[in-house]
C-alpha cells in the first residue's frame, strides 16, 4: 500500500513548489515594474531586493551609536550620492524624495501638487497612537485644508509678528549663549541639538508662552516608561517614533516585537497633548472671561476666533 501512494508524491511536491513558487514569481516580477518605472530617477543602491531601501536603514540602525535616526544619517549621505532628487522603495511602495527647499516648498504649498495619502499617513499616527491626526500639515486634500490654514492667518500676518518679536531676540539669545562654551575651537558644537533646541524653544514661547524646559509631573501624564518629562525631550521622542515608523512598514506587527518602545512613543505623544490641552483649555477660559493673557500666537487665535464669532 504504501508503494502504491508514491506514485502521487512527485505531484505532490511539485504542486507545493507551485503554491510557493508562483507568489514569489508575480511579487518580483511586480518589483521589478516597480523599479524600472522609475528607473528615469536616480536611485541608491538597494542592500535587499525584497525589502528595497528598509534594509538600508535596518543595516545603518545597527552600525550606529544612535539607534534611532538613521534616517538622519543616511539620507544625507544618498543626497551626495544622487543629488537633491532620488527614489527609494519600501518593498513595493517608491518614494520620491527631494532635499531642495524650492521642491518642498512647492510641494507643501502648491495646491495643483498631488499629496500623498501613504506618506501623511505616517503623521498621522505614530504604531497605532494619533500623533498629528486630521491636522494642517497632514490633510491631503487642498478644499479640506483650505479652511483650516485660514484660522492661521490673521497669526502669521507681518502686524501680528512684529509684536512677537522680543519672544523670538529672547530665544536667538538663549540659543546664543548655549553655544557659548564651543567658540574657542577645541570643541564640537553638537549643532543639530541645538537648532533643535533652539526651534522647539522658538515655537513653545512663541505659539504658547511654555517653557520647553520645564520638568512636568509624571504622575500626573501617566507615563511609564519615560523619566524625563521635559517638553523638549517628549517632542524628541515623537520625532523619534516618526522615523521609526518609517523605517518599519508593518505597524502592527513593531508593537509586538517591541512593546516598551511602542509605549515609550504612545506615552509621549498622550503627554504633549495633555499639556497642549491643559494650556489651551486656561488659554480659552482666560480669553473669554477677559482675563489678562500672553502675547503669543494662540491668544491672537483665539481672539480672532472669538471676534469673528461676534
Amino acid at each position: 500500500m504504501f508503494n502504491s501512494m508514491l506514485w502521487w508524491a512527485p505531484y505532490l511536491a511539485g504542486g507545493l513548489f507551485l503554491l510557493v513558487a508562483t507568489p514569489l514569481l508575480l511579487a518580483s516580477l511586480y518589483l521589478v515594474y516597480i523599479h524600472r518605472k522609475f528607473s528615469h530617477i536616480p536611485s541608491p543602491k538597494m542592500d535587499s531586493f525584497f525589502l528595497g531601501h528598509i534594509a538600508n536603514f535596518l543595516a545603518m540602525r545597527r552600525k550606529m551609536k544612535n539607534e534611532d535616526e538613521p534616517m538622519a544619517t543616511i539620507i544625507p549621505k544618498w543626497t551626495a550620492e544622487c543629488g537633491n532628487l532620488f527614489v527609494i522603495f519600501y518593498i513595493y511602495h517608491p518614494v520620491v524624495v527631494s532635499t531642495n527647499p524650492e521642491d518642498v516648498k512647492k510641494v507643501a504649498f502648491d495646491e495643483s501638487v498631488a499629496k500623498s495619502h501613504n506618506t501623511v499617513e505616517v503623521m498621522n499616527n505614530i504604531f497605532g497612537q494619533r500623533y498629528m491626526g486630521r491636522g494642517l500639515f497632514t490633510i491631503p486634500d487642498y478644499e479640506t485644508w483650505k479652511p483650516q490654514r485660514k484660522l492661521y492667518d490673521p497669526s502669521f500676518k507681518r502686524s501680528s509678528l512684529k509684536d512677537l518679536l522680543p519672544k523670538f531676540n529672547k530665544c536667538a539669545d538663549t540659543f546664543l549663549e548655549k553655544l557659548r562654551p564651543y567658540a574657542g575651537g577645541k570643541r564640537e558644537a553638537p549643532m543639530k541639538e541645538a537648532f533643535h533646541e533652539a526651534a522647539l524653544d522658538v515655537i513653545s514661547k512663541v505659539a504658547f508662552s511654555l517653557d520647553f524646559d520645564k520638568e512636568w509631573s509624571s504622575r500626573r501624564l501617566g507615563l511609564k516608561y519615560i523619566a524625563d518629562t521635559k517638553l523638549s525631550h517628549l517632542t524628541l521622542i515623537s520625532f523619534k517614533g516618526v522615523m521609526r515608523s518609517f523605517t518599519f512598514p508593518i505597524k502592527r506587527l513593531f508593537t509586538l516585537i517591541h512593546p516598551q518602545e511602542a509605549g515609550m512613543y504612545h506615552e509621549a505623544i498622550l503627554a504633549m497633548r495633555r499639556i497642549g490641552r491643559d494650556c489651551i483649555e486656561k488659554r480659552i477660559k482666560a480669553v473669554t472671561s477677559g482675563e489678562e493673557v500672553p502675547n503669543d500666537i494662540l491668544t491672537q487665535m483665539l481672539q480672532s476666533s472669538v471676534g469673528d464669532k461676534s
